[in-house]
């Protein structure tokens, strides 16, 4: 091979050696560069769920402080109600004196329920439950806690007699049942149907009193705002307001 030639062979691989390492290097650079933008992603994402952790636990305290029960509140996570929504039910009882409380579900906000409608010293919350189980034990802590006399939990299975969707039997509900000032919603559980807690207000508008407020729990998710959003069109007054919870809390209010 004459010598120019050998030469322009050998530039031309040195050159292709150069790209091929400067675009190795440019792939691992741009592969750091998206480490980064990954870890910064989950340092934010940390850091989020610190602060809506540090926000439970503010809520848990506060409630413990409120409800000063002789034993601390059984754990939180789960299916049971948020702290922070907790602390929602408390507040709302205790400023709102309500004699009468229906709850879709029972559990937690049950014994917080039934607490402060003692310290308010009037009043009862009727809790529907279709599990017997979970009826039962809600049952246990307000014996634990001393408050069985400030709430009912009825055991009411899911039925269609009444609705189109799964809904509460409501024969467990007193006949005379005083008109209903407080409503809170929190159950059936999202799996059993789409739009499962939709027939609430519509099921128990004629028991409810002429001034009333609900609380919504899972008020974030798209059924949940479907169903608001339902809810006002049947009763135009109802007043709406959005309260900080992590899993979206609304409150529904008709005023006389």
């Amino acid at each position: 091979m004459d010598a120019p030639l050998f030469d322009w062979v050998i530039l031309i691989g040195a050159v292709g050696l150069l790209a091929m390492l400067l675009m190795v290097g440019v792939v691992k650079i741009w592969n750091v560069h998206l480490a980064m933008f990954r870890v910064a992603d989950d340092v934010a994402n940390i850091r989020r769920e610190t602060e809506a952790l540090f926000g439970q636990i503010q809520a848990l305290m506060a409630l413990e402080r409120t409800l000063q029960l002789s034993e601390p509140l059984p754990a939180m996570r789960g299916w049971a109600g948020s702290p922070d929504f907790l602390v929602a039910i408390a507040e709302h009882v205790r400023l709102r004196r309500p004699r009468t409380v229906v709850e879709c579900s029972s559990g937690l906000s049950t014994i917080v329920a039934a607490r402060c409608l003692q310290l308010n010293s009037s009043g009862r919350v009727y809790s529907l439950e279709h599990e017997p189980a979970f009826a039962e034990n809600t049952r246990r802590l307000l014996s634990k806690y001393g408050l069985t006399e400030w709430a009912t939990v009825i055991d009411a299975p899911l039925q269609t007699v009444t609705t189109k969707t799964p809904w509460y039997s409501e024969q467990g509900l007193p006949e005379n049942l005083e008109p209903i000032e407080m409503l809170v919603v929190d159950g059936p559980p999202a799996a059993v149907a789409p739009l499962v807690r939709a027939p609430a207000l519509p099921r128990l508008r004629s028991r409810m009193a002429s001034r009333f407020i609900v609380m919504i729990d899972d008020a974030d998710r798209s059924d949940e705002i479907e169903m608001i959003r339902g809810w006002r069109l049947l009763e135009p007054r109802l007043k709406e307001s959005r309260l900080p919870a992590e899993k979206g809390l609304v409150v529904l209010e008709l005023e006389r």
